[in-house]
């Protein structure tokens, strides 16, 4: 897999964020994710399409309009490093961030680690 390849991908996951139609998220799920990718965060740990459908559910309910944009992204041996900003409805930066992921054989992310300073840390 070539970087472009992984970071189509990757902004294929990204996109699934913002997405409020289930069934346009899952289409983007089943381009981007392994059916048994493992996500994990500060705040969350969710395995598979259901548990991330519905962590992602719950982002939207809480800061509706969120979505993620990528400011960097290297990617080496199907193992990629994103720097990103969630923004929300309005554009307006919430947060920076980074996550690692492993990508499996056929290209699709199997496991997602978000790093960022949840709300109310020091």
């Amino acid at each position: 897999m070539t970087n472009s390849t992984h970071q189509a991908t990757w902004e294929t996951y990204t996109a699934s964020w913002a997405e409020a139609d289930i069934a346009s998220q899952l289409k983007l799920f089943e381009q981007s994710l392994s059916p048994d990718c493992v996500y994990v965060d500060p705040i969350q740990q969710a395995s598979g399409y259901e548990q991330l459908a519905g962590y992602m559910a719950a982002l939207q309910k809480n800061v509706p309009g969120a979505r993620f944009v990528t400011t960097g992204f290297k990617e080496h041996h199907s193992r990629s490093l994103a720097h990103w900003n969630m923004v929300d409805g309005a554009g307006t930066v919430l947060a920076p961030g980074m996550s690692y992921a492993e990508y499996g054989a056929d290209g699709r992310l199997q496991k997602m680690t978000g790093f960022y300073d949840p709300p109310g840390a020091p």
